[in-house]
């Protein structure tokens, strides 16, 4: 896989669990709910490729002008959007339903993503998508929003070691230490100075995790490793943008990353 935009799909963090091969290895991985996913629009680079029933548009002059239709515009780019877990009609918008009506829906979706391509894409609004997507996936990339950790200290927000503990030093074991330059030009304390603050809800992609195993039945993706978020957390699936090396396993020899498999293989430094 060369990194091109090509369709993911959205899903749901259910857990954590270990798989065991048969040769009595014990493999840690995350159990995703991939869907089904329900294509709410797609968007096309001219106004010509959209399909038919998208290619007009209305203007609203007021009350006295009124509605005229007009000819769509293309959207400038290649993409789908999909939705994932279905909410009430009583918890969402008039906006939503009124775009979701289009597609023959008459509730909103809570996860709702956009994933941008290099073609124009064959689905149309209202197809589902599922994992069927990841046929012949070796790897992904996961993206999800990490677990919310509250205001902390910069011991457990950035990993600083305290202070000593010994006598002189009062009260001040756990503290950041000096914050301001005050021995240049500009003082105070400069941008990006590591501090405590408010830790977690971050985007963070977690790349080329491996994938286990696949259950079209139930929708579920066991993915080797962690993600990031906690469970039940909404997740978007992608194939992998890493590239994908030429691994020859050798007899006796033990390597865990990508790199020193690939330089193993070329009979480099072990």
């Amino acid at each position: 896989m060369t990194g091109t935009r090509t369709l993911g799909i959205l899903g749901k963090k259910i857990g954590m669990t270990q798989i065991f091969h048969t040769d009595g290895n014990c493999i840690p991985v995350t159990i995703v709910q991939a869907g089904p996913c329900k294509v709410l629009t797609v968007k096309m680079a001219t106004a010509a490729e959209h399909p038919e029933g998208h290619r007009t548009a209305s203007i609203n002059n007021g009350k006295k002008r009124g509605k005229h239709a007009r000819p769509r515009s293309g959207d400038g780019y290649y993409a789908v959007q999909l939705g994932f877990d279905a909410k009430p009609a009583r918890a969402s918008t008039k906006a939503e339903l009124g775009a979701l009506k289009k597609v023959g829906m008459d509730h909103g979706m809570r996860f709702v993503q956009e994933f941008r391509l290099t073609q124009a894409s064959t689905l149309k609004p209202g197809d589902t998508v599922d994992t069927s997507v990841f046929e012949g996936v070796k790897f992904v990339d996961v993206t999800g929003v990490t677990k919310g950790r509250g205001w902390a200290g910069t011991i457990k927000r950035w990993k600083f070691s305290r202070q000593p503990t010994s006598h002189g030093n009062s009260l001040n074991h756990r503290t950041g230490g000096g914050l301001g330059r005050q021995h240049s030009i500009s003082s105070g304390v400069p941008k990006g100075k590591r501090m405590a603050g408010h830790y977690g809800v971050e985007q963070v992609t977690m790349q080329r995790l491996e994938v286990i195993k696949i259950d079209k039945e139930r929708n579920l993706l066991f993915v080797k490793g962690c993600v990031a978020g906690h469970v039940n957390g909404y997740l978007t699936i992608k194939k992998t943008v890493k590239n994908e090396r030429a691994i020859e396993f050798k007899p006796g020899l033990v390597v865990r990353a990508a790199a020193q498999k690939a330089m193993a293989a070329k009979g480099g430094k072990k």
